[in-house]
């Protein structure tokens, strides 16, 4: 009787499935204050070209990245990004630009402009985009804007790097919010930029 009540437990014990467990990973996306362009009127404002954001290799991948020193970062397996980073820096820089009134027309890869002369061609080289550990923020982003035709020639030029921004580092969302701060500062950097080459 005793062995036919073990058998029957260990039997039971077999057929115990887990319990299915929800996904814990989370998705964030860069956002910008103003998603509403303010049209300017033809020639008024010049048209830039956005080349391909390009990013240093080891952000391009989908995790977020905290920095823990200067030769260690953790990437946070569970808290990713809903498009590439590339993609998503350039649309709010485009965003912004037009926002601000600093271009009439800012076209980047996989938009069409039929009969648009470019003024301007920007290029964006972003070397870090970060948390840190101790709840700072780490960007950093090159640019140039240079004339277009057959004999280019760079504007002017810029080295972004906010030293201000403060994130949680228990909240990605947190840290989404802040560099997405830190691409509308950038935004803001090459508009002044252009005003200035513009004269």
């Amino acid at each position: 009787m005793l062995v036919a009540a073990l058998g029957w437990l260990a039997f039971a014990g077999c057929n115990v499935l887990p319990e299915a467990q929800p996904d814990p990973t989370r998705f964030y996306v860069l956002s910008t204050p103003d998603a509403t362009p303010r049209a300017m009127p033809a020639g008024k404002a010049p048209a830039i070209h956005l080349r391909p954001v390009e990013l240093a290799s080891y952000i391009k991948s989908k995790p977020m990245i905290v920095r823990r020193g200067d030769n260690e970062i953790e990437f946070r397996e569970y808290a990713r990004w809903g498009e590439p980073l590339e993609l998503g820096i350039g649309r709010v820089l485009r965003e912004e630009l037009l926002a601000r009134g600093a271009a009439g027309a800012v076209l980047a890869p996989g938009l069409r402009a039929f009969n648009v002369a470019y003024d301007y061609e920007l290029t964006v080289r972003v070397l870090a985009c970060e948390g840190v550990a101790d709840g700072s923020v780490l960007f950093r982003a090159v640019w140039e804007l240079s004339t277009t035709g057959t004999t280019p020639h760079i504007v002017t030029h810029g080295d972004y790097q906010p030293a201000d921004l403060k994130w949680n580092p228990k909240d990605e969302a947190t840290l989404a919010a802040r560099l997405s701060d830190a691409v509308a500062g950038l935004a803001t950097d090459i508009a002044a930029g252009l005003a200035k080459a513009r004269g």
